[in-house]
């Protein structure tokens, strides 16, 4: 024994006497053959009767019909999802390896050809923007013709890191695709194999054209950045806007032509919704748009019997307008449609469906086609009402498996004894707050509790606190408090002053002992030790609305003296942020900086953790014009050191760009982003850290940093799934294994489970604790841990050992 203490000793004196006492009970770093990464999104919801926003599918913005009963969805962050019984449950199409989809289209002539589009996916070597499946989406491709000609775009960035939007193909001849894309359209004549890149305002260099119609014929209307454009002649010319008349805004839209007549055009720009009666060469009917949001707004139009048709329009809510086409139909008089007053609708929420609509499919019978399925921020939901005319009036029900794309905005979990039994809980992207009792379960069961934007979690034995919103009136985003799975309890009875921020992915709010919170409000921090009190008293840490912009907090060592980190910034995770300390729970401290190493103007913080029960342990991204590298501090910060290893596995090797241009952040904004987007440490057991990339995978290292391996590299199938995004862990120890919880923005929660090599039953596992306790204690003095904190290592480790059966 004394031999293994002398090689232990000098780790301890790095990682502190807790930590050399966790790191014993962890044991060898696992192979990754040991792993096991498993999703365990909840199927559908449990508020869905209640309240159709109550939802379990996040974002789909796209849809696409093969048959009556096989369809597909492009979701926003989760990838491509397919359907075989018409909609009533989804699976995820794996090799499809872009995760940002925005489109999806199924060939006319061959249901097993479809073409999905993709916003950029971090890749030197980029596989977003355009890909071909011609086996029904088991395999796909990204054909090297999609990648548009050198000096073509507008922006070199944009052929680097390539976006691509609408799909249409041409019915009379299905050969024939055209996609629009952020250079310009892509046209291609064989279906997909091969492509060419066109420009329809070639005097400035291509530009984003969001979507496009093909109709009667071969007709092609465009519309994007540089407004609508329309070919007659296979892309080679374009007209638009005759002088004098009203062009079509430029901007984000969504194009749709007459069933009836070429040259009847509807399209949405930002929220407006507008009509051309004469092919575009001016947009002068304007409709006050029912439901004004601008999510993603969309137009379709669907046939009807003899010369009437329905114009359907998405954005927040769903709206159905009855046209009319003329007995002499030619361009130009009055409008088709009616106001906007007359529509029918909303069929969202008060018909069984999420708001925020994305899109909507159709069945193949011409002339009085239903619709089957919408799309929206809660997934893909189906209409129940099966024949027309009365299914132009939709019911709309939540399938039975809904495709798993859900954002998380926050993850947390309390222990409970047994391998299945634990808390977990997270809020996502307008979906709600969710909770599971027994996410240790091969298939958890989930309660989906509250509509609509859930944010914040932190959680102790019984209790959760969350933050959510958006409710009128003020304050927009409130602070909740229940019991074990989101039972019972409610709203807090009162507020620190000021209000509390949302929507961003560091927790504001954390949880430092028994009923004790900290929480960040616009004016400052705030701190109780008691919130179960009516009312609970709140007492402000420093001066009032320090420190400024704050954004994000966490809580380190014990609860009668804690230490508190602040991230204050934009906190999206590439943004160069600034860290801030505070000592105690009294008000009348300051906050102190914790500056990174090196540190410059431009400079700062992306991704940051504090060890639960060790202040000065600390591992970050830094933020600088180099380009992101991770570090780690076991002082606090006075001192920080590379991880060149870490470095390496974010960027895969050079696979993926360390920071992007032009890639997609949040909803439709193309802001660029770095790789790291995680970093995380096991509160028990402090070797133990799990690290995660936007693109390049999740890492784990159980050596305090030292190595790490690679969970998943993203390379797509089941054993190596694509887990995008990674933001939140949450870290669970059981008999004989260790779960880790993954919550990611577009691919909901995962579970990775690892066996824990030290697991050899009660009096076993209890002797390891007590040769911990004496390493530990051999280590108290200056600079090492205190013997309290020994008795407490001890403690908790033997706790564990007795969760597991001896």
């Amino acid at each position: 024994m004394e031999a293994s203490r002398r090689l232990l000793r000098g780790p301890s004196r790095a990682l502190g006497g807790a930590a050399l006492a966790a790191a014993l009970l962890l044991g060898a770093k696992p192979a990754r053959a040991q792993l096991s990464v498993t999703e365990i999104n909840p199927d559908k919801s449990t508020l869905d009767a209640n309240d159709p926003d109550g939802a379990t599918g996040g974002r789909v913005n796209g849809l696409a019909r093969a048959s009556d009963t096989v369809f597909y969805a492009a979701s926003e962050w989760g990838g491509v999802y397919k359907s075989t019984d018409r909609g009533r449950t989804w699976s995820r199409l794996d090799r499809h390896l872009p995760t940002a989809t925005w489109d999806v289209e199924v060939s006319p002539a061959d249901m097993n050809r479809i073409i999905a589009t993709s916003l950029y996916d971090g890749r030197v070597a980029s596989l977003a923007g355009v890909n071909v499946s011609s086996d029904g989406g088991a395999n796909w491709t990204h054909p090297s013709t999609a990648a548009p000609p050198v000096g073509f775009c507008r922006l070199a960035s944009r052929r680097d890191e390539p976006s691509a939007f609408g799909i249409a193909f041409d019915q009379a001849d299905p050969l024939r695709v055209y996609v629009g894309t952020s250079c310009g359209l892509a046209v291609s004549g064989d279906g997909g194999a091969t492509w060419r890149y066109v420009d329809p305002t070639p005097a400035n260099g291509a530009n984003d054209v969001w979507d496009v119609a093909v109709h009667h014929g071969g007709v092609i209307d465009v519309c994007g950045d540089d407004g609508h454009r329309r070919s007659t002649d296979g892309a080679a010319t374009w007209t638009t806007a005759t002088a004098g008349g009203t062009p079509l805004p430029s901007g984000r839209c969504s194009i749709a032509a007459s069933p009836d007549e070429p040259h009847v055009l509807f399209a949405v720009v930002g929220t407006s919704i507008f009509e051309s009666d004469d092919g575009g060469g001016t947009w002068n009917t304007r409709f006050n748009n029912p439901s004004p949001q601008g999510r993603i707004p969309f137009v379709a139009t669907n046939d009807r019997a003899g010369r009437s048709f329905d114009l359907w329009f998405g954005d927040t809510s769903l709206h159905r307008a009855a046209c009319a086409t003329p007995a002499s139909p030619a361009p130009g008089g009055s409008p088709r449609c009616p106001p906007s007053a007359t529509w029918a609708g909303g069929f969202t929420r008060d018909a069984g469906a999420h708001d925020d609509t994305g899109d909507i499919a159709f069945t193949s019978t011409m002339g009085e086609a239903c619709p089957v399925l919408l799309s929206s921020d809660g997934g893909v939901y189906r209409n129940t009402v099966a024949a027309a005319p009365a299914c132009h009036t939709p019911a709309w029900e939540q399938p039975d498996v809904t495709p798993h794309g859900l954002w998380l905005f926050g993850l947390g979990g309390a222990h409970r004894l047994g391998n299945a039994s634990e808390d977990l809980y997270f809020g996502c992207q307008d979906d709600g707050t969710f909770a599971s009792r027994n996410a240790g379960a091969a298939s958890p069961s989930w309660t989906n509790k509250d509509c609509c934007d859930g944010f914040d979690a932190a959680a102790g034995p019984g209790q959760v606190a969350y933050t959510m919103c958006c409710f009128s009136p003020e304050p927009a985003n409130r602070l909740f408090v229940r019991g074990g799975g989101m039972a019972g309890g409610g709203e807090v009875p009162n507020y620190p002053p000021g209000s509390l921020p949302g929507f961003t992915f560091p927790d504001v709010i954390d949880r430092f002992g028994t009923n004790s919170y900290v929480v960040i409000t616009s004016t400052g921090v705030f701190v109780t030790t008691d919130i179960t009190a009516n009312p609970i008293t709140w007492g402000q840490l420093g001066a009032a609305t320090s420190p400024a912009g704050a954004c994000g907090v966490r809580a380190s060592g014990p609860a009668a003296s804690p230490t508190f980190y602040v991230q204050a910034g934009n906190c999206s995770g590439s943004s160069a942020d600034r860290v801030f300390r505070y000592a105690g729970i009294g008000g009348g401290g300051t906050w102190q900086p914790v500056d990174p190493p090196e540190a410059a103007p431009a400079e700062g913080f992306g991704v940051f953790t504090v060890h639960r029960s060790n202040p000065s342990r600390l591992f970050a991204s830094h933020i600088r014009a180099a380009g992101p590298r991770m570090i780690r501090s076991s002082d606090g910060g006075a001192n920080w050191s590379g991880d060149t290893v870490l470095d390496g596995l974010m960027s895969g090797a050079g696979v993926y760009r360390a920071r992007t241009v032009r890639g997609p952040t949040d909803f439709t904004a193309f802001n660029g982003y770095v790789q790291p987007s995680l970093v995380a440490f096991d509160p028990a057991h402090a070797g133990t850290l799990l690290a995660g990339a936007v693109d390049a995978g999740v890492f784990l290292s159980r050596d305090g940093g030292t190595t790490w391996s690679s969970v998943t590299d993203n390379s797509g199938p089941p054993a190596n799934p694509h887990i995008p995004r990674p933001r939140f862990a949450y870290f669970d120890r059981e008999c004989g294994s260790f779960n880790i919880y993954v919550g990611t923005q577009g691919r909901g929660v995962w579970r990775i489970r690892y066996p824990d090599p030290d697991a050899a039953g009660l009096e076993p596992c209890l002797a390891r604790c007590e040769e911990a306790r004496e390493i530990c204690l051999d280590e108290v003095g200056a600079g090492g841990p205190t013997a309290a904190q020994c008795v407490r290592v001890f403690t908790r480790c033997s706790n564990r050992c007795r969760d597991c059966p001896s």
